[in-house]
């Protein structure tokens, strides 16, 4: 386990960043059977913890892999901390408080006095909560161990109070976090929500969240992201998708206000214009997603990690792909593909998997729009070999069934009955099927060579009748966005 989380670290770094831990280590004297890990991991894919394994028994077999692996797993998470005080605020200001703690076990009161005042002002300024309660309660505790010298009664209780402000604020955005959390938390072991029995099952999180915000707290920026994140999220599950893109709005307007507080890398704001892509991709208004997808480029600045920023482009990229194939311009999708850097697609694969399956279907359905059946099924063999299938994402059925269609298409009807029993056996078991995938399966399995003979007419009635009935309904098109099968379907009986 700790090998595994080692490699995605390792994997994770920038080459600006591998270079700063090369130059810490130089400081370092004696064996560094550590360094010889590192480029052992740096060299070798991601998913291989074989070869990690035998390499560094080969060229150490005295030294334990998990020891190495620990000080090497400190040693890297030291620099990375260390350069993150530099550049964000929250890391600068838990470092500024260690600072004054340790002052103050000198007995240099006065200077860590001083300094907790910095401090708050900068926690106020970056409604960094927390830090702002520490500095409160280490300024109580100064007073305390001072006697209370030069201070009124007045002062003590205003201080005490303002103590308590901050911890009642700190409540209240620790409430919109568990609903938050809980309603994550049934998406992930419940799967997508498929019909309104389905739904039924949030009501509880969505009315404590409404009785939440209509309290009297005073709402921080964290309380009112986590509202708006809360809301797009069940929006967006619950297939209502019309709502989701107003939130989505919303949320982006507030983060656009506040600029300056926003995490650095600002993941969440990234999380919220793919929402906003998302809700428009799924609703098919493609010539709203170009606006959204230039907001997503400016996020690609030097300041950020290179990590980051490779996933503001892949993100950009799949959404760019995601209009082409949408609006079947297949050649174009092939270009954008062309165009890619030597080497995009494999780099930062493990930081968000759920892109990379976007990433490797949009290719092959563009491929697949061309006709190009081998190069279509050459990528979701990629993304296979690397990744595992997660049956709690609709890409990863999406692409199961993609790579069923090509087997179709390609007229391979023997591989076919094996793999749709395999695609029922794994997904079925963790959530029901949706009524356009099963009907999918059902069509497949009927007329599995059309070449050969005809659908059978009575089944072409039913089917007909049931594809239209898709349309419309808000839950299949949590899949229909990735590919219309419907549309698919219908093509095969019209010919």
């Amino acid at each position: 386990m700790i090998l595994e989380t080692l490699i995605k670290l390792v994997k994770s770094l920038s080459g600006a960043e591998k270079r700063h831990f090369k130059l810490l280590t130089r400081k370092q004297t004696g064996s560094k059977d550590y360094l010889i890990l590192f480029d052992i991991i740096d060299k070798t894919p991601a998913t291989d913890t074989v070869t990690v394994k035998q390499k560094f028994r080969k060229a150490h077999a005295g030294s334990s892999l998990n020891n190495t692996a620990r000080y090497l797993l400190k040693v890297l998470t030291d620099g990375l901390i260390q350069s993150k005080v530099e550049k964000d605020t929250q890391f600068h200001l838990f470092q500024e408080l260690m600072r004054i703690k340790v002052l103050k076990a000198r007995s240099l009161h006065e200077e860590g006095y001083a300094l907790l005042k910095k401090v708050r002002k900068s926690a106020i300024g970056s409604q960094q909560h927390l830090i702002e309660y520490f500095t409160y309660r280490e300024e109580l505790d100064y007073l305390s161990d001072s006697s209370y010298k030069v201070i009124s009664d007045k002062v003590l209780v205003g201080t005490q109070m303002k103590a308590k402000d901050i911890l009642k604020t700190l409540n209240h955005i620790q409430d919109h976090h568990s609903l938050f959390e809980l309603l994550k938390y049934r998406l992930v072991h419940s799967g997508k929500i498929s019909s309104d029995e389905d739904r039924k099952r949030l009501n509880d999180l969505m009315l404590s969240e409404m009785i939440l915000v209509s309290g009297k707290s005073k709402n921080s920026f964290a309380a009112q992201k986590l509202h708006l994140l809360f809301q797009s999220f069940f929006f967006t599950d619950v297939g209502d998708h019309q709502s989701a893109l107003k939130t989505f709005h919303a949320l982006n307007n507030l983060f656009e206000q506040n600029i300056t507080l926003l995490d650095k890398p600002p993941l969440d704001y990234l999380s919220t214009l793919i929402g906003i892509l998302d809700s428009l991709h799924t609703l098919k208004k493609y010539d709203e997603i170009h606006y959204y997808i230039e907001k997503l480029k400016r996020l690609d600045q030097s300041i950020y990690p290179e990590f980051f920023r490779y996933q503001v482009r892949k993100s950009a990229i799949v959404y760019q792909l995601a209009i082409l194939t949408g609006k079947e311009k297949s050649g174009e999708a092939i270009t954008v593909i062309k165009d890619m850097e030597s080497g995009f697609l494999k780099m930062y694969p493990m930081i968000n998997e759920e892109r990379q399956w976007e990433l490797y279907f949009f290719c092959s359905l563009a491929h697949f729009g061309n006709k190009d059946w081998k190069k279509a099924h050459s990528y979701i063999n990629q993304v296979m070999q690397v990744h595992k299938v997660q049956p709690q994402l609709l890409i990863c059925k999406a692409i199961r069934l993609l790579n069923i269609i090509i087997y179709y298409e390609k007229g391979d009807s023997h591989y076919l009955e094996y793999e749709i029993r395999s695609y029922k056996r794994f997904f079925s078991k963790k959530n029901a099927l949706l009524k356009s995938e099963a009907l999918l399966l059902k069509f497949i399995l009927l007329w599995p060579d059309p070449r050969k003979r005809k659908i059978p007419e009575l089944s072409y009635k039913n089917i007909s009748q049931e594809l239209q009935s898709f349309n419309s309904d808000k839950y299949e098109k949590q899949l229909l966005k990735y590919f219309d099968y419907v549309q698919w379907m219908l093509g095969k009986i019209e010919k």
